[in-house]
C-alpha cells in the first residue's frame, strides 16, 4: 500500500510539472554590456556600434541552445567623456540589461562624445557592480569594452576590475581602436587575456562599406507594415511606439539590417505593445481597463478583443517571415558581391564583436543553425 501511494505521489508530481506553463522553465540566456570610449576622438566609433547594432543581434539569430533560440539582454555604457561627473569616473550607465533593442539603440544614438579621462577600468567595476547579472554560469555573459587610452588610466586598478568578471566566469573582450603597433595596445590584449576572453584592433574611423541587394527596398516596406501590428497598451504604449518609429529612421539605409533583427525572436517589447505582454505573461487581457488599450479596442467586447488581438499577430508572423526570406536572399546575394569584390573590411566593429562570439558561444554549448 504505501508502495502504491508512493507511485501515485510521483505520478501526480508528473502530472503537475509537465501541465505546469513552458516559460516556468528558463531558457539560456545571453548577456552583452557593451562599454563605449566617448571621448572626442570616438565619433567613428559610436556611429559604428548605431549602424552595427543591428547586423551582430542579426548573427546572433542564428545561436540556439538546448533546441531553442536563447533570450538576449543587452546593457550599455559610455566612458571617457567630460559630460560625465568625475566622481564616477567619467562612466555612465545608459541601459542597464534589457531585452528592447529600440532602447539600446535609442540610448546610442543619444551619446556625444566629449573629450575625457578614459577610465577603462573604473567602466569594467561599474558593469561587474551595477548590472543584473546572471547567476547561471551555463549563460553567455560577456563585457566588451573599446577605446583608444591606455588601458591602466585611473584610479581604479585594471587587474581587479578585471578579477572581478573573473571571479564571476564572465568573459571580457577588448577592443583598440588605435594604432596595431602602439604599445598601448598590450595592456588592453592583457585584460582580455585575463578574463580568458578575445582582443582585437580596429580602425574606429575606417568607413564601413555598404553594398545595396535588389531586396532592401523590399524588406524597409514590410517593415514599415510590421509596425501596423504592434497595440500599444498602458503609460509606455504611446512611448514605445514613438520610439519604434524613431529607431527605424535613426537606421537609414540600414534599415534593411534592424529590419531584420524586428523579424526575428529577440525582437521584444513586452513593456508597450500588447502582443509580446501576453505572449510574456506581463499582463492578462482581461485585467486591462479601456484606458489601457487604444482607442480602437476600447469600445469592443472582451471576445472582440481577443480576436483583434489575434488577427494581428498572425499577421505579424506572416510578415516576419517574408522579412527573413527577404533578408535571407539578400545575405547570400552579398556574399556573392563580398567575395567578388577585394575591398571588403573585416575590421569594423561589428566583424571583431562576431569574431570573438563564435567561438565563445560555442564553448558555452550555444549552436549555430
Amino acid at each position: 500500500m504505501l508502495k502504491l501511494t508512493r507511485i501515485l505521489g510521483v505520478t501526480a508530481l508528473t502530472l503537475s510539472l509537465l501541465s505546469f506553463p513552458t516559460q516556468a522553465w528558463a531558457k539560456a540566456k545571453i548577456q552583452m554590456a557593451i562599454l563605449l570610449d566617448s571621448s572626442n576622438s570616438m565619433d567613428g566609433l559610436i556611429d559604428q556600434a548605431r549602424t552595427q547594432i543591428w547586423q551582430i543581434v542579426n548573427y546572433l539569430t542564428q545561436v540556439t541552445k538546448d533546441g531553442e533560440v536563447p533570450e538576449l539582454e543587452v546593457a550599455l555604457y559610455h566612458y571617457g567623456n567630460d559630460s560625465l561627473p568625475s566622481s564616477e569616473g567619467f562612466v555612465r550607465l545608459l541601459t542597464g540589461f534589457t531585452p528592447e533593442l529600440d532602447v539600446v539603440s535609442e540610448k546610442l544614438f543619444s551619446i556625444k562624445t566629449n573629450g575625457g579621462q578614459e577610465y577603462a577600468g573604473w567602466a569594467i567595476r561599474s558593469a561587474m557592480q551595477q548590472l543584473n547579472w546572471s547567476q547561471d554560469k551555463a549563460d553567455f555573459r560577456v563585457i566588451i569594452i573599446a577605446g583608444n587610452e591606455p588601458f591602466d588610466q585611473g584610479p581604479i586598478v585594471w587587474r581587479e576590475a578585471v578579477n572581478l568578471a573573473v571571479d564571476e566566469d564572465i568573459l571580457v573582450n577588448t577592443i583598440y581602436c588605435g594604432s596595431a603597433e602602439s604599445d598601448e595596445r598590450q595592456l588592453w590584449a592583457s585584460g582580455a587575456a585575463l578574463a580568458q576572453g578575445s582582443h582585437f584592433n580596429i580602425n574606429q574611423n575606417e568607413e564601413v562599406v555598404f553594398i545595396e541587394s535588389p531586396y532592401d527596398q523590399e524588406i524597409t516596406t514590410w517593415n514599415a507594415l510590421l509596425n501596423e501590428t504592434y497595440i500599444p497598451y498602458g503609460t509606455e504604449g504611446e512611448i514605445g511606439q514613438q520610439r519604434q518609429a524613431i529607431e527605424d529612421s535613426n537606421a537609414g539605409t540600414r534599415g534593411f539590417a534592424r529590419g531584420a533583427s524586428k523579424a526575428s525572436e529577440y525582437y521584444n517589447n513586452a513593456s508597450w505593445d500588447l502582443i509580446d505582454a501576453l505572449d510574456e505573461g506581463v499582463v492578462a487581457i482581461e485585467d486591462l481597463s479601456d484606458q489601457d488599450l487604444p482607442e480602437v479596442m476600447q469600445s469592443m467586447t472582451l471576445a472582440q478583443r481577443q480576436e483583434y488581438i489575434e488577427t494581428k499577430k498572425n499577421e505579424r508572423e506572416r510578415i516576419q517571415e517574408m522579412i527573413r526570406d527577404l533578408y535571407q536572399k539578400r545575405t547570400e546575394y552579398i556574399e556573392q558581391q563580398r567575395q567578388a569584390s577585394a575591398n571588403s573590411s573585416e575590421n569594423t566593429l561589428d566583424s571583431v564583436i562576431i569574431q570573438s562570439l563564435r567561438q565563445q558561444l560555442a564553448d558555452k554549448g550555444f549552436k549555430f543553425q
